[in-house]
């Protein structure tokens, strides 16, 4: 049977990680404080402002992200045989992540429409 060896993750990507997940956050804390996040669109197109139920869906995905970006440096440090619950974690993190994502951007979508019928008194 062969030993187990913890994986090795390389310092450059463990910082990588920490400063990213850092950066995800403050923008979690300013998009939370800010009351709405602006997040651009392609050439052409106006973007998305998150404001309500779809910040606050928004907010999850970035700290999802956060959290997942620091699993990397936590499973480096872990030198236990568990790497496969560090991966399974991870998967649940990035499929959770992708449904909120979807559902802020949704949400959004349909929160921010016009009403396609004025309806008058008739005057």
């Amino acid at each position: 049977m062969e030993e187990f060896k913890p994986n090795h993750i390389p310092k450059k990507t463990r910082i990588f990680n920490v400063i990213w997940a850092f950066v995800l956050i403050f923008l979690a804390i300013y998009g939370w404080l800010s009351g709405s996040f602006y997040f651009p669109g392609r050439a052409g197109s106006n973007g998305v402002t998150f404001t309500s139920l779809g910040l606050i869906l928004f907010i999850c995905a970035l700290i999802t992200a956060a959290i997942n970006a620091l699993l990397v440096v936590v499973d480096h440090y872990d030198k236990r045989n568990n790497e496969t619950q560090y991966k399974m974690f991870s998967r649940y993190l990035n499929i959770f992540g992708v449904i909120v994502i979807i559902s802020a951007f949704g949400y959004q979508y349909v929160h921010s429409q016009k009403p396609a019928v004025v309806i008058s008194n008739g005057s």
